[in-house]
């Protein structure tokens, strides 16, 4: 089992979009069978910029493999995390394939989309 803290952010506007964003997350982190969520610490959106707010939450999550707290990492996408638990992890070959793989397709999907928006704007590729 693997035990730890995120740390996630929202900005936007107003405060109330920013507030409810965070509690539906943590909502939605709550709802997955295979990730166990508790001590959950929300703070207020404050003000960083004329009309435009940040606010923090800090969950604490455990996961029952390594796979399932990655892709906790990956569909959350928390600011910061902090592990707790355990000192030493042992990963299987599969497991780290499996992440590994989940990662590359991210990065992919996330490189679609900058293409998508780049020749939406009418902006030239990067050379």
């Amino acid at each position: 089992m693997i035990e730890a803290r995120f740390i996630i952010e929202s900005q936007g506007k107003p405060a109330s979009y920013v507030n409810n964003s965070l509690k539906k997350h943590v909502e939605a982190m709550k709802g997955l069978s295979d990730l166990e969520v508790f001590d959950v610490a929300f703070e207020d959106a404050e003000e960083v910029e004329d009309g435009f707010f940040s606010a923090l939450v800090d969950v604490g999550i455990r996961a029952g493999d390594f796979e399932t707290f990655f892709a906790a990492i990956l569909g959350f996408a928390p600011t910061a995390v902090i592990l707790q638990k355990p000192e030493k992890i042992t990963v299987e070959m599969r497991e780290l394939q499996n992440v590994s793989n989940d990662v590359i397709t991210m990065f992919h999907r996330f490189a679609q989309a900058n293409e998508i928006l780049r020749r939406k704007a009418g902006v030239e590729k990067l050379k």
